[in-house]
């Protein structure tokens, strides 16, 4: 039997891909970028690389999800299932954190909204780590995520959160995202056990590094290759694999010494790792491969990310990049969509059973608490002197 969903911020097909390969069927996609769904359009059908079609009969709407109605997206009956991705920016680590006061992050209330008035069978909403910290209006770290699944428990839906990283799964980069799993019905299903492990005593199977896949997958096509300056090239010379050039950070009371980090751009990558987690920005992590130093080229990340390697990418060279760099890995589809499935073809007749939220997200609010109570006096000392620039 198969189950039909709704895609929501569906950018070039990540997650798509491997709910598709899990055996569920696109209804709709909906994107607000147009060159996203020029890609979703050029590559719908069949893909030789990966001995597949996807997106099948899918209809592909560029639209404002803030201006669609439930109707548009899917005309009438039960929904199986609903799948989306809002923004993430405004929770990202590496941003301003504005969460919901960011108009990108009040985007996860129009996911909200589409869940409660088409009340699918089943919901799952993807975002950045940043999620399980990110602070309410009153600011309060863990918040937002806390706020969203009451919400969510109040219309009727158990509910599961998880950080899951995507080398546990298979893939050759360590991807960390944060996932809300909702059923109507019962008790939502657990997320998927990982398959490899950093310690491969843990589940057999060792993290698949990135000098693995260059192996197998690396680009020979030297017209894609960037290399550094001579100047650059002179400084990064002497830095070690899994490091970079650093950039010297603010003292805080716990961190003295300045809370430093890498200079964009610098950091080479391990190659007895999976790669870092690629970016949206041409500026890749540096490899050193077959005696050259160079970038993880477009072809490469696309490879890292999952996709089959005849998905064609529209746009400009930084929209390509920032394409494929923003893409959910298509390993977290597959494995949570084989538990989706799972679910659906045994779905219980019960009512939803609230679901207590795991440990380690609840440690990692205590511990943004904790750090914020430590360092705050100094970073807002430091964001008033910005200001005064």
């Amino acid at each position: 039997m198969s189950f039909g969903y709704v895609s929501l911020f569906s950018g070039a097909g990540g997650l798509d891909i491997g709910l598709e390969r899990a055996g569920l069927v696109p209804f709709s996609l909906c994107e607000i970028e147009k060159n996203f769904c020029s890609t979703l359009e050029n590559n719908q059908g069949w893909c030789h690389s990966d001995q597949r079609s996807y997106l099948g009969n899918a209809r592909i709407l560029n639209a404002d999800i803030r201006e669609l109605s439930p109707q548009e997206l899917y005309p009438g009956g039960e929904l199986d299932l609903v799948v989306g991705g809002p923004p993430c920016q405004a929770f990202s680590s590496s941003g301003k954190q504005l969460s919901v006061l960011d108009p990108r992050g009040a985007l996860i209330s129009e996911f909200f909204r589409i869940i409660d008035a088409m009340k699918p069978r089943m919901f799952l909403l993807e975002n950045v780590r940043g999620l399980v910290t990110a602070r309410d209006k009153s600011g309060e770290p863990g918040g937002v995520i806390k706020e969203l699944i009451h919400s969510l428990e109040e219309i009727g839906y158990s509910c599961r959160a998880a950080l899951l990283n995507a080398a546990d799964f298979g893939a050759f980069q360590r991807r960390v995202r944060c996932f809300i799993l909702g059923s109507s019905r019962g008790t939502v299903p657990v997320f998927p056990e990982p398959t490899f492990s950093k310690d491969s005593e843990l589940f057999g199977n060792p993290w698949r590094t990135l000098e693995g896949f260059l192996g197998t997958h690396a680009d020979e096509d030297e017209g894609n290759f960037t290399y550094p300056s001579e100047r650059l090239a002179g400084q990064l010379k002497a830095i070690r694999p899994g490091s970079g050039l650093k950039s010297p950070g603010r003292a805080e009371p716990t961190r003295p010494g300045g809370h430093w980090g890498y200079r964009q751009g610098t950091f080479i990558a391990d190659l007895s790792l999976p790669a870092r987690t690629v970016t949206g920005s041409s500026s890749q992590d540096w490899i050193r491969w077959k005696g050259v130093l160079r970038r993880l080229t477009f072809p490469e990340i696309k490879l890292l990310q999952g996709f089959p390697d005849d998905w064609r990418v529209e746009g400009t060279k930084a929209q390509r990049y920032k394409q494929i760099g923003n893409a959910v890995p298509t390993v977290f589809g597959e494995a949570i969509g084989n538990v989706i499935v799972q679910h659906l073809n045994a779905f219980p007749a019960t009512k939803p059973v609230r679901v207590q939220l795991p440990k380690k997200l609840e440690w990692h609010m205590d511990y943004t608490k904790r750090d914020h109570a430590r360092n705050a006096s100094a970073r807002i000392a430091h964001q008033h002197f910005d200001s005064l620039k």
